[in-house]
C-alpha cells in the first residue's frame, strides 16, 4: 500500500507519497497566489484544485495510490450554495473582518462560557466571527448558504462528495463543543445559524469514503486535520508532555495534555484547548510571531545579506559565535507579542549592547530571546497543568544546530530533529496506515514513519549560566510596556 499525504497552505501545497514501510517515494511542492477581490485577499481554492489535480496525476503516473489524507490551514472557510457554487471565498485568518461580531459573541455568550465550551476566546480570526460578518453585511449571500467548508473538508468534499471535518479543525471555527465533540447547538441557535451549515465532525483518521471516479486514481480518503495537529503527530507526539516546536517564520509549540482546562485565564492568554488526534488528549498552541522572521530581519534589513568571505550568511555569522551567554536581553516581538501577553502593539527590544557588541552577538541574542520566550510560555502553561517534558524541532530553524543547542540549554529540555522537516505529511501517513490496517495503532505507525535524526541534550553549566539572564528577561516586557 502507498499513502499520499497533502498539506494545503494559503499560498503553497505539498504532497508526499509514502510506502507502507515508511519510505518516501515522491515529494512535490507547488505555489499559488492569493485571490484578490475588491482589494481584499482570499484563499484561491480554484488555483489549489488545479495544483491538487496536477500533483495527483503526477504521482499516479508512477505509483499506485491506496489512500489520500489532507492536512490544512484552519479557520478559513468557503461558503457554497445548494448547487455548490461559491458564494464567498475563504477570508484569511488575519483579515480584520469579524472584529465587531467577535465582540458580540463575547457579550452574548461570555468569555468564560465560550472558552469552556469551544476551547477559544471569541476572536475575529475564527470562522464563526467571519460567518456572522457575512450574515450582517451580506444577508442576501448568507440566505443562499448551504455549506460552510474549511479548506480540509472542502477538498475532501471535492474528492468524495462527503462532508466530514475532524475535531481539531472544527475547533478552529469557534462554534465547536470540544467536550461533546459536536457543533454547539446553543451557540448556533443564539446567532440563528443552521447546524447543518458545517460538516459532520469525526476523529482524524476516520475513513471518509472512496475517491470519486473522476479523479482517476481509486483509493479512499482518510480524514486529516489541522496542519498543527498533523505536524505534531508526524513528530511522534502521542502522549501528555510530548511537544513539537515548529521553528518557521513564526514559532509554534504544540504540546499535548490530558485534562480539559477549567480556567478561562488560559484562553485570555491566547492558549486554545483543541481536541487532539489521539482520543482522550487535548493540545494547545504556544506562539511567538517572530522566529525565523527575526533572523531574516537581521540578515536582510540590518546586514543587507553581508556574508564576508563565507559561502552564506549563516556560515559567516556563526563562525565566531561565542559559547557563553551574550548578556544581551532581546524581546523578540518584531511582529508583536503573542502568548502569553497577546499584545500586538509590543515591539522588539535590545538591552545591554555596547561598542564591543558584534553582529554575531546580536544574532545570538535573537536566538536566545526566542528560547527565553518559549521557556516563559512553558512556565505559564504549567499553571494550567500543562507540562512540556521534551521537544521535537521542525521547520527551517531546526536546521541550525547552534540554535537548537541554545534552546536546549535555556529551556533545559532535550530536543530531537526529524529526517524530514515535513512533519505534517508524515502525520497524515500515520493516520492512513492505521485506517487501512497497515499499523494496528498510532504507536505502531510512529515506529514505521517517524524517524529521528539527532538529539541535543541540555548542558548543565550553560543552563546555569543562562539562569540569571532569564530571571531578568521575565521582567523585561512589563518594564518596557509603557513605552510602546
Amino acid at each position: 500500500m502507498n499513502y499520499l499525504s497533502f498539506d494545503i497552505g494559503t499560498t503553497g501545497c505539498k504532497c508526499q507519497l509514502f510506502s507502507d514501510k515508511g519510505e518516501i517515494l515522491q515529494y512535490l511542492f507547488e505555489e499559488y497566489d492569493f485571490k484578490t477581490i475588491d482589494g481584499c485577499q482570499y484563499v484561491d481554492i480554484h488555483a489549489i484544485e488545479k495544483h491538487l489535480r496536477r500533483m495527483l496525476d503526477c504521482v499516479s503516473e508512477k505509483y499506485e495510490i491506496s489512500s489520500v489524507c489532507i492536512s490544512s490551514i484552519g479557520e478559513s472557510f468557503v461558503l457554497l450554495d445548494k448547487e455548490d457554487n461559491v458564494l464567498f471565498y475563504p477570508m484569511l485568518y488575519t483579515d480584520s473582518r469579524g472584529e465587531k461580531e467577535a465582540a458580540e459573541i463575547k457579550a452574548r455568550i461570555g468569555e468564560e462560557k465560550a472558552f469552556l465550551t469551544t476551547g477559544v476566546i471569541p476572536h475575529s480570526m475564527y470562522s464563526l466571527s467571519k460567518l456572522l460578518w457575512i450574515k450582517n453585511n451580506h444577508p442576501e449571500i448568507f440566505a443562499k448558504a448551504d455549506k460552510a467548508l474549511l479548506i480540509c473538508d472542502y477538498f475532501g468534499y471535492l474528492l468524495t462528495g462527503k462532508r466530514v471535518i475532524d475535531y481539531a479543525l472544527a475547533a478552529r471555527t469557534g462554534a465547536f463543543d470540544i467536550e461533546k465533540l459536536c457543533f454547539s447547538s446553543e451557540i448556533m441557535k443564539a446567532f440563528d445559524i443552521p447546524e447543518t451549515l458545517f460538516s459532520t465532525p469525526k476523529r482524524a483518521g476516520s475513513i471518509v469514503g472512496e475517491l470519486k471516479k473522476e479523479w482517476g486514481i481509486g483509493g479512499v480518503l482518510v480524514l486529516g486535520s489541522h496542519d498543527q495537529v498533523c505536524t505534531t503527530l508526524g513528530a511522534g507526539v502521542l502522549q501528555a508532555g510530548d511537544t513539537v516546536d515548529g521553528m518557521g517564520t513564526v514559532e509554534c509549540i504544540t504540546t499535548v495534555f490530558e485534562n480539559k482546562p477549567t480556567n478561562v485565564e488560559m484562553g485570555k492568554q491566547g492558549y486554545p484547548c483543541v481536541p487532539y488526534a489521539v482520543e482522550g488528549l487535548y493540545c494547545t498552541y504556544i506562539l511567538n510571531y517572530s522566529c525565523g522572521s527575526s533572523v531574516n530581519w537581521l540578515r536582510k534589513k540590518i546586514m543587507h545579506g553581508y556574508k564576508g568571505d563565507e559561502k552564506d550568511f549563516f556560515a559567516y555569522i556563526e563562525k565566531d559565535m561565542k559559547d557563553e551567554p551574550t548578556g544581551i536581553l532581546t524581546l523578540p516581538y518584531l511582529g508583536g507579542a503573542s502568548t502569553p501577553y497577546q499584545d500586538l502593539n509590543a515591539k522588539g527590544v535590545l538591552i545591554n549592547i555596547t561598542t564591543e557588541t558584534s553582529d554575531s552577538d546580536l544574532y545570538k541574542s535573537l536566538l536566545e530571546g526566542t528560547a527565553f520566550e518559549m521557556r516563559l510560555n512553558a512556565e505559564t502553561v504549567a499553571d494550567y497543568e500543562i507540562y512540556i517534558t521534551n521537544l521535537v524541532a521542525t521547520g527551517g530553524g531546526a536546521n541550525s544546530h547552534k540554535w537548537l543547542q541554545i534552546k536546549a540549554d535555556i529551556q533545559n529540555l532535550p530536543i530531537k530533529t526529524l529526517r524530514s522537516s515535513e512533519g505534517g505529511l508524515c502525520g497524515c501517513a500515520m493516520l492512513q496506515a492505521v485506517a487501512l490496517g497497515g499499523a494496528k495503532d498510532l504507536y505502531e505507525a510512529r515506529g514505521i514513519f517517524v524517524r529521528y535524526k539527532k538529539e541535543w541534550i541540555p548542558n548543565e553549566n550553560q543552563h546555569n549560566a543562562y539562569q540569571e539572564h532569564y530571571e531578568k528577561y521575565k521582567k523585561l516586557y512589563k518594564t518596557v510596556k509603557e513605552f510602546y
